[in-house]
């Protein structure tokens, strides 16, 4: 006996990822404006390109016309009207390599079924970024550590940097401050024996208070090529911060990220996510 399903519904969304499924489907997985997270079954779409054409590719961005099958995991995708692309990602790898590592964050830290407006602007925000940048450019590795932080704060994985991670309360300004990944944040006198590290590690470390003021900065500055042309950041401190961040991601994730590793071949392009 055939599920019954929902009413169809169109609904905003950002293609993160497709997967062939059997002789002629396509399992799609969308960030959706109205559910956050799905995956849905595009039946066809790989036996008829009139019926979705170039609109199942990564990076797409347009309205779905979707329908929840009750008693199932996955949607079904009858409809996917792409209302912009971003032709330019493409054309040169590191903006290439920037948008794959965005979209398999939001892919793997957004929870399936939640509704994500934020997130979904901030991804839409950064694949506007990365396509209008003039070709000869390459992207700001500083765009990549402002998205990091604002999607971390989107799911609920803020990183705490004046609010101590172990018992909430306040954590005084100081050269020096206690930071420990596996609990997203500095930590107070009361929660930290010992004395504090003056470097950051794998686990955690000293966060100096220039770099706590630094990561406070970039969690609300916009992601927009003009916020990003006056902010200066020195290169060493551009690593702590992206080392850090990788180290809080990978933490939650359990695991690390095949654009990560992509990126890390294309060295020779000076890519820096």
């Amino acid at each position: 006996m055939r599920k019954r399903s929902g009413p169809s519904e169109a609904t905003p969304c950002v293609v993160l990822r497709v997967l062939d499924y059997g002789d002629a489907d396509r399992i799609v997985t969308l960030l959706t404006a109205a559910h956050g997270k799905i995956s849905a079954l595009a039946k066809g779409a790989r036996s008829s390109r009139r019926r979705f054409g170039a609109a199942l590719s990564s990076f797409g961005f347009g309205e779905a016309l979707l329908e929840e099958r009750r008693g199932q995991d996955l949607w079904s995708l009858s409809d996917l009207h792409v209302t912009r692309g971003f032709p330019n990602l493409p054309l040169e790898l590191s903006r290439f390599g920037h948008a794959a590592y965005a979209c398999e964050l939001c892919l793997h830290l957004c929870p399936p079924h939640v509704p994500e407006p934020e997130v979904l602007r901030l991804l839409v925000t950064l694949l506007d970024y990365l396509d209008g940048l003039p070709i000869a450019d390459k992207p700001s590795p500083l765009a990549l550590r402002i998205f990091e932080l604002q999607l971390l704060s989107a799911v609920g994985l803020q990183l705490q940097l004046y609010d101590c991670a172990a018992c909430g309360g306040p954590v005084p300004a100081a050269d020096w401050v206690p930071l420990d990944v596996r609990r997203g944040g500095v930590l107070c006198e009361s929660c930290f024996l010992g004395p504090i590290p003056e470097q950051l590690g794998p686990q955690g470390g000293g966060l100096s208070s220039s770099l706590r003021d630094l990561l406070a900065q970039l969690e609300t500055r916009p992601l927009a090529p003009e916020s990003l042309a006056d902010l200066t950041v020195p290169p060493p401190v551009q690593h702590q911060i992206r080392e850090l961040l990788q180290s809080i991601i990978q933490h939650q994730l359990g695991h690390g990220l095949r654009a990560v590793t992509f990126i890390a071949k294309m060295n020779a392009f000076t890519l820096d996510p």
